[in-house]
Parts: C-alpha cells; sequence; structure tokens
C-alpha cells in the first residue's frame, strides 16, 4: 500500500509540474510582448504607464497608426488632415488641419495638395476609434494621389483633446 501510495504521489508531482510549464511559458511570453519596443520612433514603450489598457498608450499600433504625442513632436514637420464632415471640422478641429472628406473629395483635394509638401508627413484624423473615416482617406490618399508618409492619428480628435 504505501508503494502505492508513493507512486500516485510522485506521478501526481510529475503531472502538476508538466501542467505548470506551458503556464510558465506563456507568462513569459506575455511579459516580453508588454515591454515591446515602440512600433514608432519617438513613442513611448507600449507598456508605458503600465495599469488598464488603453488607446493612450497601451494598445498596439497599426503599421500606418501614430500617437498623438508622437504626431506633436514632429512639430512643424506635419500637415494635419481632418476627414470628417464638415459640421464636425467647423465645430472644432486641429489648428491649421485641412478639411479633406469623401463628400467633397473633388472641391476640397486642390486646396490641401497647395498645401501639401512631400517633405512633411501628413496625420489624418476622425472622430476616434470607431471612425474609420481617417483610415479610409489615409488610403485614398495613398492609392489616388500616390502619397507615402500618410498616418492615421490613433485615437482620432477625442484623443487630441485629451492629450
Amino acid at each position: 500500500m504505501k508503494d502505492f501510495l508513493r507512486r500516485a504521489y510522485r506521478q501526481a508531482a510529475i503531472l502538476f509540474f508538466l501542467a505548470l510549464l506551458p503556464a510558465v511559458v506563456s507568462g513569459t511570453a506575455q511579459l516580453k510582448w508588454q515591454h515591446a519596443p515602440p512600433k514608432t520612433p519617438g513613442e513611448p514603450p507600449s507598456n508605458a504607464g503600465a495599469g488598464a489598457i488603453d488607446w493612450k498608450n497601451e494598445e498596439p499600433l497599426e503599421a500606418d497608426e501614430v500617437r498623438v504625442s508622437t504626431a506633436r513632436s514632429w512639430g512643424k514637420d506635419v500637415i494635419y488632415v481632418d476627414a470628417r464632415l464638415r459640421d464636425r471640422y467647423d465645430a472644432g478641429h486641429i489648428d491649421g488641419a485641412i478639411l479633406l472628406n469623401h463628400e467633397e473629395w473633388d472641391a476640397q483635394v486642390n486646396k490641401f495638395l497647395d498645401a501639401w509638401d512631400p517633405d512633411k508627413k501628413v496625420v489624418v484624423y476622425c472622430d476616434g476609434e470607431s471612425c474609420e473615416l481617417s483610415r479610409s482617406i489615409a488610403n485614398r490618399m495613398k492609392s489616388d494621389l500616390q502619397m507615402k508618409n500618410v498616418y492615421v492619428l490613433k485615437g482620432g480628435w477625442p484623443a487630441w483633446q485629451g492629450h
């Protein structure tokens, strides 16, 4: 009986450590992901302000996204494009931003092109995380106008106001 119990405890201990191994590996991988280097030069690390994950600091960026802090750090080397409807633009926008949306594209694109400088970055924004207008306008600028250095502002106008 003692042999039986001893083998049972040994097998239980082996099973416990085998089950623990994937948890340790997964936890280590998650910690490394949280401490990943920034995706955009000048960005704070993705774990800056550790705590609850929010769009301001924690969520990973898409390849063409930029955070408010980075866009602001570019200073005068940026042209801001507001992709929202005219009434939203008139209610408030980033100083110097150019209105360029789908509804008035043909009428507005020449004004944008007059202000455009190929040495500057273009940052497009709209009404926040659930708004896809900025991404749509940025993609249209890349395809129709063959522009590079076009970014989408993470969090849009609400992020700009809250920063």
